[in-house]
């Protein structure tokens, strides 16, 4: 629970033209023309502490409370040289070997939080699960996953404050599916708690945390989550492949004791094939080899099915699909 306290009033009347009205939680105009902010502050509940050790953790509700669930991930086949990976954990590793500097820059604990935004299918969860693989083996290191399309932020908040940790230097926060599911020109909800835990502005984090948040539909997110330092700090889109990257990813994905015909390479690299993604090329070999077609055929197929999926969203809605116009990457 929590309360609105005010946080300024100023008569608009009054005000200068150039002069700056800070942002906040709540704004209302009254009848005799204040604008008058509010500032949602939270009421602390205390909270028997609770116990963080190194691996990689799944948080969880359960009848008697969030709990965090041991968490492995299934030992997919990955390329990671197709994708961006290295850019991702340069950054990552900046932070945690610059930790210092933030110190000296006058923060109290160093935090940065990072979005990954494209198109479904494009590998930004293969990206996380390389990731935590990697740097969980420090057993230095929580690597903390919350679905955020489940779980409320001002309960994740409550709960990661009272995190007591053990053997634990660092935190690397995940935060899947930030955004939620596709709908018409609708923004998701700027919550006052998930604002919050983002700033940091109630030290929720109490050691160096590096924040991972991904999305399927950035057009959903608002600008005061996006457009703003100190919340997304770095933003990485994870698009769609280029046309030698498909081809691959084709090569990639089949089994050893099978043979890549030609005219399927060569039909990949097509233009007509732009919005497959990396799960788009892994089930064209597997419908191939599932229902006895060419890798060929099985590739003409999904592409035909994208394509129809397109004028059905136009036919529905009215509106064409748009992820913006997400570039190719090497």
């Amino acid at each position: 629970m929590g309360k609105f306290q005010v946080k300024s009033i100023k008569n608009l009347d009054q005000v200068k033209v150039g002069e700056e009205i800070p942002e906040s939680d709540f704004a209302s105009i009254t009848s005799q023309g204040n604008f008058v902010q509010l500032e949602y502050i939270e009421e602390e509940n205390k909270k028997e502490p609770y116990i963080v050790k190194p691996g990689i953790w799944s948080i969880t509700k359960t009848m008697t409370g969030f709990k965090l669930s041991p968490t492995v991930f299934i030992g997919d086949k990955l390329l990671p040289g197709l994708l961006q990976t290295k850019e991702i954990t340069d950054k990552i590793d900046c932070f945690f070997n610059k930790i210092h500097l933030y110190k000296e820059f006058g923060y109290d604990v160093a935090k940065r939080v990072m979005l990954l935004y494209g198109p479904p299918g494009t590998g930004k969860s293969s990206i996380i699960n390389l990731i935590a693989n990697k740097y969980s083996q420090d057993n230095k290191t929580a690597v903390i996953i919350w679905p955020t399309d489940k779980l409320d932020p001002y309960e994740i908040k409550v709960f990661i404050k009272s995190f007591e940790y053990k053997d634990v230097d660092k935190m690397i926060l995940i935060c899947e599916d930030v955004g939620g599911v596709e709908m018409d020109q609708v923004k998701i909800k700027s919550d006052s708690s998930l604002l919050s835990l983002l700033d940091n502005q109630d030290k929720t984090f109490t050691i160096p945390t590096f924040g991972i948040a991904t999305t399927n539909f950035p057009e959903n997110l608002l600008g005061n989550l996006v457009n703003r330092p100190g919340r997304f700090d770095d933003k990485i889109e994870v698009g769609f492949p280029s046309g030698e990257s498909r081809k691959d990813l084709l090569k990639f994905f089949c089994r050893k004791d099978d043979t890549i015909p030609d005219e399927a390479l060569d039909e990949i690299v097509k233009k007509e094939y732009k919005e497959f993604t990396p799960a788009h090329i892994k089930e064209a070999i597997m419908r191939a080899a599932l229902y006895d077609m060419t890798i060929l055929d099985s590739m003409k197929k999904i592409n035909k099915e994208i394509e129809l999926y397109k004028k059905a969203f136009t036919k529905a809605s009215g509106l064409g699909i748009k992820h913006g116009d997400y570039p190719e990457f090497d």
